[in-house]
């Protein structure tokens, strides 16, 4: 074997190796900074595009950094750039100047798009059910399932209240729960499901469930005290609603809310009636093992109720945080 070839070799090797070396280096590299137009100051994550110049197909792309510079390689001939951000008018960038591989786009600056926004409107809601240190708030007026509903129905949608079929309530599984009405015992309270049907969802602001109640309420309930707290329109003037409810087979009820409201005053009225009926039908079978004779019955029962309420009362605004109420429930 001649070694004459072995320089020969390895020269064309390098030369590959060279040429190799040059083809990964091959592109143009774009830079550039991105500012806002109006301040002066940088935009960081704005979009920078790099399209070809015949098909506009994108080719490449990459974000600006928190300085508002960018810089991208590309390997292309004809380009233009396109850079974008949310709320600005788009540039597009073309006829570019390469110098030594290199296209410097200097400083481009973004302009506010006033079309994209005429008007921005920030709302705040209170959230449906809250949580107080020593009771949870379920505010009646966000719960969009309790439009029409009754006070009964209310309650059956707050959690850990149940509401059976006979218009009886329970806190966590026991019956022994107080009812209040704006905080004070009430005629309404006491006589069940019978005039709480009455009072509709419309009339009712927030029900506050206190599971662990303070020295400043009374002992009657064991389970818990449930406060229903009415709505007192702040309006002034006259105002009023009237609310119909009804359900199959019978149960239907009307309430009437009036408030007549002055700077120092508030006059308000709320009158409900209603009509429900309560068919029961009840199986049993009865088996004596001694003997093997065997009972069956079946009955239906029918409960007809009439309620209504009528609830009356002022208030004295004596100042901002002072107020003076005289009511009365019959």
């Amino acid at each position: 074997m001649s070694f004459t070839r072995v320089p020969f070799v390895l020269g064309l090797c390098f030369f590959c190796f060279v040429n190799f070396l040059s083809a990964q280096d091959k592109g143009i590299e774009i830079m550039g900074t991105v500012l806002e137009s109006r301040t002066q100051h940088p935009i960081e994550f704005a979009t920078v595009m790099i399209r070809d110049g015949k098909t506009r197909e994108s080719i490449t792309g990459t974000t600006t950094n928190s300085d508002g510079a960018f810089s991208i390689k590309a390997d292309v001939q004809d380009f233009y750039v396109e850079i974008s951000f949310i709320g600005f008018v788009s540039q597009t960038i073309g006829d570019i100047r390469v110098v030594g591989g290199q296209a410097d786009l200097g400083i481009v600056e973004l302009s506010e798009d006033s079309r994209t926004l005429e008007e921005v409107v920030v709302r705040g809601e209170r959230s449906q059910t809250q949580f107080q240190l020593d009771k949870r708030v379920f505010n009646v007026g966000e719960d969009l399932s309790s439009t029409g509903a009754s006070a009964l129905e209310v309650l059956n949608n707050v959690p850990s209240v149940s509401v059976n079929i006979e218009g009886q309530i329970s806190l966590r599984g026991s019956a022994g729960v107080q009812i209040l009405i704006n905080g004070k015992p009430s005629v309404l309270a006491s006589e069940g499901g019978n005039a709480l049907g009455t009072i509709t969802a419309d009339m009712i602001e927030k029900v506050e469930v206190i599971t662990n109640p303070s020295a400043k309420y009374e002992a009657a309930g064991t389970a818990g005290i449930i406060n229903i707290v009415l709505k007192k329109e702040e309006k002034e003037g006259l105002n009023g609603s009237v609310t119909v409810n009804t359900g199959a087979p019978h149960n239907h009820s009307v309430g009437l809310s009036l408030n007549r409201r002055t700077n120092k005053f508030n006059l308000f009225s709320q009158l409900g009636a209603g009509y429900r009926e309560l068919p029961r039908q009840a199986e049993a079978i009865n088996r004596d093992l001694s003997t093997g004779i065997q009972v069956s019955s079946d009955g239906k029962e029918y409960r007809n109720e009439a309620f209504y309420n009528l609830i009356l009362g002022t208030d004295y605004h004596i100042n901002e945080h002072n107020v003076v109420t005289l009511s009365g429930f019959f």
